[in-house]
């Protein structure tokens, strides 16, 4: 067989709270004996799935296989791409999800059992889906580029991942995040920024508390966050949390997870295939898990660009 009909997994040993490491050996011998050719390597850390699937695609290989969390996913995404573009056209990803969050997974409504990923491989069942990127400016004037297949957060988002991810997860990602939401929301400060949709067709400004640009619909280990995002439609949902009060944002959190807060009127919710983020001072951003920089961004979503396994 080539490489070009060959699965390539690329494996984070650490997600599941290292679990993984210890299950591949049974997970890679469960896809052999199914019939299932692949080769595969461990990540060593963070971004290094980036390196490996970039690596994989040029040696060859076409059908990438994420071992991991959303984070991972990412990483694999971002090795799709090179200055701008992909660097093969007919590249197909599959998830098969060993992480704490796997918010991604809850969008595309899939299991976790190796029974299920097995069944789409063999029979190749992919659709066409879009793809998110946002750029941002860094230090010496160099732009940050980052694409995205779930949620991009800025704001109180942001803040939540960047303290749940500098800590275990040992409690679940669910518990994690609701334990880390009520902690960062305690020091956390809404900020100012002007919001331009589809190249000022249509903006607004103020005071925020937070800015969900999403692809998918969940985040932070089961919260419903963009109840009506579809993941091939060729739009972003914008949730925008408008400036409430602490202890009304604590009070109106549960309501996330079954996606009721959008019906709220401190919620304003806007679909838009551009954005572009301008703020008073920098506010942290993050990607499907993943802490990446500072406003100001600018989002773009690319329709039907990437073959995923659902």
């Amino acid at each position: 067989m080539s490489l070009n009909d060959k699965w390539f997994a690329v494996v984070n040993p650490s997600s599941a709270h290292d679990k993984t490491r210890d299950k591949w050996p049974l997970f890679y011998r469960n896809f052999l004996q199914a019939g299932l050719e692949m080769d595969y390597a461990f990540t060593s850390i963070q971004n290094n799935g980036i390196a490996l699937t970039r690596q994989a695609l040029q040696n060859g290989y076409r059908r990438i296989l994420a071992v991991g969390g959303d984070g991972t996913v990412n990483e694999v995404l971002n090795g799709f791409f090179s200055n701008g573009e992909m660097i093969r056209e007919d590249v197909e990803l599959a998830v098969f999800a060993q992480g704490t969050g796997c918010d991604l997974v809850r969008t595309l409504q899939t299991d976790k059992k190796i029974e299920s990923i097995i069944t789409k491989l063999k029979q190749k069942s992919h659709q066409k889906v879009d793809v998110g990127l946002v750029t941002w400016e860094e230090k010496q004037g160099k732009c940050g580029v980052r694409y995205f297949l779930n949620v991009a957060n800025v704001g109180i988002g942001a803040e939540v991942v960047n303290y749940t991810n500098r800590r275990t997860k040992g409690l679940g990602s669910g518990l994690s995040y609701l334990i880390g939401t009520v902690i960062t929301v305690k020091a956390y400060q809404n900020f100012e920024a002007f919001c331009s949709l589809e190249k000022g067709k249509n903006t607004f400004e103020g005071k925020f508390c937070g800015l969900m640009i999403c692809n998918g619909r969940y985040i932070g280990g089961g919260m419903m966050i963009a109840p009506q995002a579809e993941i091939n439609d060729g739009y972003f949902d914008l949730i925008v949390i408008k400036d409430v009060t602490k202890l009304k944002l604590l009070s109106r959190f549960p309501i996330i997870y079954g996606g009721k807060h959008v019906n709220l009127p401190e919620v304003a919710v806007y679909r838009c295939q551009e954005l572009s983020i301008v703020t008073s001072k920098p506010i942290l951003m993050e990607t499907d898990g993943e802490v990446i920089g500072y406003t100001p961004s600018e989002f773009k979503i690319m329709p039907q660009r990437l073959n995923l396994y659902i």
